[in-house]
């Protein structure tokens, strides 16, 4: 008898771990030909899917199951000289931020449609007129609330342009050009960050070596409606391996942390937080050293007094916490080139060198508001593949109140298992099984993942030029 109520319990169990999550997938979409494409996400009752295809740009809607609902083609974009900047998704429509380019001369416009895909809006952002000998190359940035963009224009090496709209409202909050170093963006900006009022953070980093660690510091540029200021933070102490800065809108103050070396800036020995509000000269900078048992669970043997630090250690995400602390993401990373000591490609008598990609474990870090850890977690994975920049490996982050799911492939390969790890505001982590895509001609792009609700996820697919989309669902 209690061996039946124990099976009954473990079937139970068993069908739960299995409903809990499920996985809808599209048919193939041929994309041969396209250009490339973008996830807008979920609008009322369907998924869309944006596709620039050389010529043409068309919407694909999915419905629940991810069945082709319809398909219509974007009739009013010039089929001439348009670059796609981004496709931005909100709750009641989507935008189409593109640049548009003929005879020199280069305008930047957003287009606004309705969840069925009719023009709803339109506006031109910023006339850059006639530059033939140094066309505009636009990249942007968008705010947390995704309603607030900045687009900047990094083709003159001592200006750095800047635009700044909002989404929701059709409006430019304003355009300034800022004078910077020649080698300013190529060589010294270390992140930018967009609050949800349009005031735009550039940090770039100086004097980040040995020889000159007494000058070594951040700066801050600020630039915003009624704005435009610099504010340098010393960093004496260390150097800097790697960092990422967020805007925290809840709190109202600028956010960095990263990872910092005590002798050489390639290897990490510990963490670093910098918390700074703007216009104020109060800031919290700290420091913390990597433990020993920390190091020793990285490096999988016991290690004391270990000074190497970490030498493939790459900043991923800050996950703001609503205290004012952060969640410092770090994935484990590196790549070997073999058969040659030059650049990628072909060499010597036409022997293509090949190029290995390691994507391997995660580390998380909870950093409170004073920059203190809290807690440190590592979640192990192993992946590797060759010659692919790494697209199908590493991982993406579904975020919700009460835990972060850590979604990624276990091995990049045609058939295939997918796990997740769960974690809850403690570091306390679960590793599950996700699906496996034996017979399923998938191949999934977690990086590229986009999160459409509270309980889903879109991951696209891409095998032999065939597009599926996995919908996800908790």
């Amino acid at each position: 008898m209690k061996q039946i109520i124990f099976t009954t319990l473990l079937l139970l169990c068993c069908s739960f771990l299995l409903t809990a999550q499920t996985a809808t997938i599209s048919e193939g979409i041929s994309i041969r030909n396209d250009f490339g494409y973008e996830l807008i996400g979920r609008l009322r009752d369907r998924v869309l899917l944006f596709r620039d295809k050389y010529d043409e740009f068309e919407i694909q809607a999915f419905d629940s199951q991810m069945r082709i609902a319809w398909t219509k083609e974007l009739n009013d974009l010039d089929r001439r000289g348009v670059q796609i900047l981004a496709v931005v998704g909100s709750k009641n429509d989507f935008s189409v931020i593109h640049k548009v380019r003929r005879r020199g001369y280069t305008v930047l416009r957003v287009h606004k449609y309705d969840p069925g895909a009719n023009l709803i809006d339109s506006m031109t952002v910023k006339d850059y007129g006639e530059r033939v000998f140094s066309p505009p190359a636009l990249d942007l940035v968008r705010s947390e609330d995704r309603n607030c963009v900045v687009v900047y224009n990094t083709a003159e090496r001592s200006k750095l342009e800047l635009v700044c709209f909002r989404l929701d409202k059709m409006q430019v909050l304003w355009d300034k050009t800022v004078n910077t170093e020649d080698d300013f963006y190529e060589s010294k900006v270390e992140a930018m960050t967009l609050s949800n009022e349009g005031d735009f953070f550039l940090i770039s980093e100086h004097n980040n070596r040995r020889a000159k660690i007494e000058a070594h510091e951040y700066q801050i540029l600020q630039v915003g409606a009624a704005t435009e200021r610099i504010t340098r933070v010393p960093l004496r102490d260390f150097l800097t391996s790697d960092v990422d800065f967020e805007y925290d809108n809840r709190n109202r103050f600028l956010v960095g942390a990263g990872l910092y070396g005590e002798k050489n800036r390639e290897r990490a020995n510990g963490t670093f937080y910098i918390r700074s509000i703007p216009g104020d000269t109060t800031r919290i900078i700290r420091y913390e050293p990597f433990d020993d048992k920390f190091m020793s669970i990285l490096r999988r043997k016991n290690v004391e007094d270990d000074n190497r630090g970490l030498d493939d250690a790459e900043v991923k995400h800050l996950v703001l916490r609503q205290d004012g602390g952060v969640l410092l993401v770090v994935e484990r990373q590196h790549e070997i080139m073999r058969g040659s000591s030059g650049a990628r490609g072909f060499w010597r008598d036409g022997v293509r060198a090949v190029v290995d990609f390691y994507y391997d474990d995660v580390f998380i870090i909870g950093l409170q508001p004073d920059g203190r850890a809290q807690w440190k977690t590592v979640l192990n994975k192993k992946q590797y593949s060759q010659d692919d920049d790494g697209t199908f490996s590493s991982f993406t982050v579904f975020r919700s109140p009460d835990k972060l799911r850590f979604l990624f492939n276990d091995e990049i390969k045609y058939d295939n298992t997918c796990s997740e790890y769960v974690v809850n505001p403690l570091g306390e982590f679960d590793r599950n099984g996700l699906l496996n895509t034996e017979h399923l001609g998938l191949r999934l792009r977690f990086r590229d993942a986009l999160q459409i609700s509270a309980s889903e996820c879109l991951v696209p697919s891409e095998l032999r030029n065939k597009l599926k989309l996995v919908l996800l669902r908790w």
